[in-house]
């Protein structure tokens, strides 16, 4: 990232006048002592008028819909959304916030190695019906206790549905991690196939794990 400094900022650490975005974010991404300052500084950054449409991310949703593990000095449990940069994130994700300058704000979640969020499944179901048309929603189950917040999170949310390669598609990214030099076997179409079927027909990170974390 070339982008450099437009403001001056109020830091633990002392900071060059023309420093790069990308070395603010490295400096807080060493000391979690400072991670938070450093951030709330590179985010008003990339905020500022005149600054490019950003992207902001998360994987693994379900993660983030629940009580986190950590406890107040109550000893009750903390909401995953009281924690400040799950907070901020979820602001956006929500609609409370936008992005001044533009830009997507996603979150991508799966079946597999996701924690149970009934809450987060529901209105999901209930978001991508409502894409559909459909004039009867998915009702609340009345036995299941329901997480009001992550619930209420995702109302202004669309659904986007992924869908695993094709043999074709797969091949090509196999080709592509052959021709970079990090897959080290024939690309052939037994290979294709065998590892498109381990992966679930085409699921990249399970293409991944079998291709390229088996061999380097």
């Amino acid at each position: 990232m070339s982008l450099e400094l437009l403001h001056q900022h109020t830091l633990p650490i002392p900071l060059q006048s023309n420093i790069s975005l990308a070395r603010l974010a490295e400096l807080g991404a060493r000391d979690p002592e400072i991670a938070w300052p450093v951030f709330l500084a590179f985010w008003k950054e990339i905020t500022s008028p005149d600054r490019p449409p950003i992207l902001f991310a998360l994987d693994g949703l379900s993660h983030i819909m629940k009580n986190s593990a950590y406890r107040s000095p109550e000893y009750e449990l903390i909401h995953a959304h009281d924690l400040v940069l799950v907070k901020h994130f979820v602001e956006y994700l929500s609609g409370a916030k936008t992005l001044p300058n533009g830009g997507a704000v996603i979150a991508a979640t799966t079946k597999s190695n996701s924690p149970l969020s009934y809450a987060t499944d529901l209105a999901l179901k209930q978001r991508e019906e409502r894409q559909s048309g459909k004039q009867e929603l998915t009702k609340v189950d009345p036995w299941a206790k329901i997480d009001m917040r992550a619930y209420e999170s995702l109302q202004a949310a669309r659904v986007m549905k992924l869908k695993g390669l094709s043999k074709a598609e797969a091949r090509g990214l196999m080709e592509y991690w052959a021709a970079s030099g990090l897959l080290r076997q024939r690309v052939d179409e037994r290979t294709v196939t065998e590892k498109w079927a381990l992966s679930g027909k085409g699921i990249v990170g399970e293409i991944e794990r079998g291709a390229l974390r088996m061999t380097l």
